[in-house]
């Protein structure tokens, strides 16, 4: 495992901040497009999980084989999309589900419990849909639910500790198939309730047992990653992060005002650097945190690297890895660029937390570069 000290000194437009990260390089073999993070042997330190492996905190100097590991040339694609942690049968352990290839099989892997060999394998899914799935409590029942789209349909996986995890529709069939890009999840209209998000509008929870309500709104053409509300400009309702092309460039905040809303660019659609001289494509993987400890959101994104073995555009520019500072000043909402590293990126999956518990979130990655951890 390499160790990178990283010291990013960034004064823009007279704001000047510094922050100060270690890069620590897991691997450099191409085993996922996403990470997760949790304890999996119970010592009291978050660990990291990327593709076959988990790497033990605090150092992540040992890495632990789950199942057998495959790594792929940057050309292809993995089979494993996004991984989360979850204690999927209630024994006290955490496991580790996974997200594969777009369409086809997923599964959880069970915690064997600190005892040697790979992970007892479940497959729950036949097929997860969409680019941009996220293990969440949408409900609101204390549990977490997989997001995604099955067979034309929006809804979620209910995870169970035996056989395939039960689908439950939100919408009607409809423009959803297995690389559909975009969806989120958050309260858009106040109500309490979690709603889900999507590139052609947003789905109104409704009573259990009922489609839940849609009202359209293009937020993205093609659509870009994971999508979030958040109450941007303070005004007291929550507006709309998302980016707007995942194989291209473009990332918006769209300003709700009573239901409608109000497109706010904060990086080109046409590859234009902008007041910060800040452009680059395929902003496939977003997490919305309080990098700063200031209480208010800022964005992490970046760019995934040969996401389509350098076809798309800027597809061999280098492989950035960003935070947004959210600024709020006379009404108005800026988003001041930090270059945190250019030789890593994002992919599908981007994880933030405090791994070394001194209260400043740090970045976790794997993608077609490697395995990533940048601690702040």
């Amino acid at each position: 495992m390499k160790t990178i000290h990283l010291i990013l000194l960034s004064c823009l437009w007279a704001t000047c901040s510094q922050a100060e990260f270690t890069k620590h390089v897991l691997s450099e073999k191409f085993f996922s497009e996403g990470a997760s993070v949790g304890d999996i042997n119970k010592d009291g330190h978050l660990d990291v999980i990327a593709g076959p492996y988990w790497y033990a905190g605090p150092d992540f100097k040992d890495s632990t084989e789950i199942y057998f590991p495959r790594p792929y040339p940057p050309g292809t694609y993995s089979e494993n999309f996004f991984s989360w942690t979850y204690d999927v049968n209630k024994d006290g352990w955490i496991d580790v589900v996974i997200v594969g290839l777009p369409g086809k099989k997923s599964e959880w892997f069970e915690n064997p419990q600190g005892k040697t060999g790979h992970w007892k394998q479940h497959i729950y899914a036949d097929s997860v849909d969409n680019e941009s799935p996220n293990l969440i409590d949408i409900t609101g029942d204390g549990k977490p639910e997989l997001i995604c789209s099955q067979a034309a349909h929006l809804g979620y996986f209910t995870p169970q500790a035996e056989g395939k995890w039960p689908f439950t529709r939100i919408s009607p069939k409809g423009p959803y198939g297995r690389y559909t890009h975009g969806l989120g999840f958050g309260d858009v209209n106040g109500d309490g309730k979690t709603d889900l998000l999507e590139k052609n509008g947003w789905w109104e929870q409704t009573e259990p047992g009922q489609l839940w309500k849609h009202h359209p709104f293009k937020f993205a053409g093609k659509g870009g990653a994971q999508m979030y509300t958040y109450d941007f400009d303070d005004d007291g309702d929550n507006d709309i992060l998302t980016s707007l092309q995942a194989h291209s460039y473009g990332l918006a905040w769209f300003e709700q005002d009573a239901g409608t809303f109000k497109k706010h660019i904060i990086l080109s659609e046409k590859n234009e650097p902008g007041p910060y001289n800040v452009s680059f494509s395929q902003l496939h993987a977003i997490e919305l945190v309080d990098m700063n400890g200031d209480g208010v959101k800022d964005i992490v994104t970046g760019k995934r690297w040969w996401a389509h073995n350098s076809r798309d555009p800027g597809g061999n520019d280098p492989a950035v890895l960003y935070w947004f500072e959210t600024k709020r000043a006379s009404g108005k909402v800026t988003f001041v660029p930090h270059q945190i590293d250019n030789d890593s990126g994002v992919g599908t999956q981007v994880t933030v937390k405090d791994l070394n518990k001194n209260d400043k979130p740090d970045i976790i990655v794997g993608n077609k570069k490697g395995v990533f951890v940048h601690v702040q």
